[in-house]
């Protein structure tokens, strides 16, 4: 009886942790920790990092090996980034954040939209909206 509850405690567990939601949480979590590596596994191996300026969608980067160059440099330039996320709205494979990002002195921020694809667990893209001052 023991042995079946614990299954069942362990199935369930996994089942909690591996939420899109729960992934993006653990992606953003990662990036603020500014371990690549650990962000870098919440993703697919065709991830794309995509920004949506003027109606206009821009590919930044496509694939794991060219987000661990732009996050290496990104991190060499922004050396206390951080995000937090304000909210969020999960329907089926994708994520909706609202992020606020952090400047390197930390205090100053901006709130910007941000959409995360998932597929089978893993983030296969993420487009980010125009930031804007937080409300």
């Amino acid at each position: 009886m023991k042995v079946t509850w614990l299954i069942v405690l362990l199935s369930w567990a996994v089942c909690v942790t591996a939420t899109p939601t729960k992934q993006v949480e653990l992606f953003i979590d990662a990036y603020n920790q500014h371990d690549i590596e650990k962000m870098l596994e919440k993703t697919s191996e065709q991830v794309k990092w995509l920004y949506n300026i003027n109606d206009k969608l821009l590919l930044e980067t496509e694939g794991k090996d060219a987000l661990r160059a732009a996050m290496v440099e990104h991190f060499k330039q922004q050396t206390h980034a951080r995000s937090l996320i304000k909210r969020s709205l999960t329907l089926g494979d994708t994520v909706a954040v609202i992020e606020e990002a952090f400047s390197n002195d930390g205090e100053r921020s901006q709130c910007a939209l941000s959409i995360y694809q998932m597929q089978q667990d893993l983030i296969q893209s993420v487009t980010y909206y125009a930031a804007t001052s937080c409300e």
